[in-house]
């Protein structure tokens, strides 16, 4: 027996499927072709807007998280430049109390997490070597950092935003085509029915709507000859 593909696939997979059953039918004609329209017509257009929509908006999105990707990179290589540098300032201590207030479980306090709220853990960086806190550090070294960790910051923060808008639209429509695939997965089982009501065969139906056996489970393996001493 034939099988419609399964739900949780691909949606592109699934829309590919809408699209050559639709295909399919209309070329056979006759109530293949007028159950497929009811069926698929309108799911097919919503796909291929949401696919076209969905493509544009990667396209826009692709170039800026590059470019925000590569900031990060920048970014979090100052951060552990300027680590190692007020490390090797204060007479690289194994443990340094004030050290571990401004870096809370070191430089990752500041390089890791999301990219939203990077800029603003910089800037929070940049505001406690300005007040000085080290009294080893020499105040003119730790403005400099200051200067530099709150450039990186603040270029970090345009890229992130020039990403943002464009980010959620690649996620909503993302969800979209998920949810087009899972409507057309379920009309083209409808359809499938619907032939079978009409008491073509399982042939005939695969051979309008693509026929997506299940894969078989692997074989389990041949227990292994016992061991002779």
């Amino acid at each position: 027996m034939g099988e419609v593909i399964r739900k949780g696939s691909a949606a592109g997979d699934v829309l590919a499927d809408v699209a050559t059953t639709l295909r399919n039918a209309r070329a056979k004609g006759g109530v293949w072709e007028s159950a497929a329209e009811e069926k698929l017509a309108v799911v097919e257009k919503l796909g291929a807007l949401v696919a076209s929509r969905l493509k544009e908006a990667d396209a826009v999105l692709q170039p800026l998280r590059a470019a925000l990707d590569a900031e990060d990179d920048r970014a979090d290589d100052l951060l552990g430049g300027v680590s190692d540098d007020i490390w090797n300032k204060v007479g690289r201590p194994g443990a340094d109390p004030v050290l571990s207030i401004i870096f809370p479980g070191g430089v990752a306090y500041y390089a890791d997490g999301r990219d939203e709220e990077q800029p603003e853990r910089m800037e929070l960086l940049s505001e406690f070597l300005d007040a000085g806190l080290h009294p080893k550090l020499d105040r003119k070294v730790a403005a400099a950092h200051a200067k530099t960790v709150r450039e990186s910051a603040e270029a970090y923060r345009k890229r992130a935003e020039a990403t943002r808008k464009p980010a959620a639209r690649v996620k909503l429509l993302s969800a979209m085509h998920v949810s087009v695939a899972r409507y057309a997965q379920t009309e083209l089982a409808n359809l499938k029915r619907r032939y079978k009501s009409e008491g073509f065969s399982e042939a005939d139906i695969h051979a309008v709507i693509p026929d997506r056996p299940r894969a078989k489970p692997a074989a389990a393996p041949e227990p292994a000859d016992p061991v002779t001493p």
